[in-house]
């Protein structure tokens, strides 16, 4: 019976440790790698903070209704972008006032932020840093 009990606490233990988020190196570990923005771009950073009592899935995300990668919880990641307007998404069965955001480059600006660049690099601190994954093709 205890060897029940043990063997069914470690599937217990295996399992929930694969709802930690992703498993990479935290941002301020690879920040010093990422190269600089190309002079002729502007750069956007898509995160989301992990909460383990939200949703857990992996929603595509959007610029200008092309999908640029997978929202991951506790992930961070960036795309470089020629100056132009974008409007931001992500894919949501539900709706909700104002759920997407449109931010615009001019071609002197080479950073956008929705977000305050402190709160975002708080937020860095404890994210890790993935590589933005490829959506599968249909």
């Amino acid at each position: 019976m205890m060897r029940i009990l043990r063997l069914a606490g470690t599937v217990l233990l295996l399992a929930l440790s694969g709802c930690l988020g992703p498993q990479a190196p935290l941002y301020p570990q690879v920040a010093s790698t990422v190269p600089p923005v190309p002079s002729n771009q502007g750069r956007i950073y898509f995160y989301r903070e992990y909460e383990p009592y939200e949703s857990l899935s992996r929603p595509y995300l959007y610029l200008n209704r092309g999908i640029v990668g997978i929202s991951i919880p506790g992930g961070v990641f960036y795309r470089d972008v020629p100056p132009d307007t974008y409007e931001v998404s992500v894919y949501s069965r539900g709706a909700f006032p104002n759920q997407f955001k449109t931010i615009a480059f001019e071609p002197d600006t080479f950073v956008v932020a929705i977000i305050d660049p402190n709160q975002a690099r708080a937020e860095f601190e404890r994210m890790r840093y993935v590589q933005a994954e490829e959506p599968a093709q249909p």
